[in-house]
């Protein structure tokens, strides 16, 4: 068998198939054309219907495409600010730690700092005390001192006016 008479067959069953198609559309079309047929209007009707419903359909199917299309979008910058947020929490948390740390170190700080006046305020009234109990042996002292002495002191006094509290 050759090439050409494989083609010639083909390229006639096309033609055949065409023809059949043709004739049967002619043939649709002039019962269409004869008037008064429930049946045709009938078929019309249900032609009708058909494409409204098939409309009705893709216009539902846009709409959810589209709404399909957004969430996906809405779900992709919902994604994108839920790790921004847990970003931000976490250098948020970084932050506050630093300064709890911070404020613990100053609060050590303090707690020497404390201590340490606590037991400069307590030698201070070790020493104030002492001196208080010199202060006092020191006028008991001044008080009871002899007569020559305080006679000494008065002309100590009147010698060195300028000076004077001897």
């Amino acid at each position: 068998m050759k090439i050409a008479d494989l083609l010639g067959g083909v390229v006639g069953f096309v033609v055949d198939t065409a023809e059949m198609v043709v004739d049967r559309a002619r043939r649709q079309i002039a019962w269409l054309r004869k008037p008064g047929s429930l049946l045709k209007v009938l078929c019309a009707f249900l032609a009708f219907c058909s494409f409204t419903a098939g409309l009705a359909a893709y216009s539902a199917e846009q709409r959810a495409r589209e709404l399909g299309d957004r969430i996906v979008v809405i779900s992709t910058q919902c994604d994108t600010d839920k790790q921004q947020l847990q970003q931000d929490v976490q250098d948020r948390d970084a932050r506050l730690a630093q300064i709890a740390d911070n404020l613990r170190a100053e609060a050590e700080k303090l707690k020497a700092l404390r201590a340490e006046s606590a037991a400069a305020l307590a030698g201070l009234a070790d020493d104030l005390a002492k001196a208080e109990t010199d202060a006092k042996a020191w006028r008991l002292r001044y008080d009871k001192r002899p007569k020559t002495c305080q006679a000494a002191l008065e002309v100590l006094d009147e010698a060195c006016s300028g000076q004077g509290g001897f």
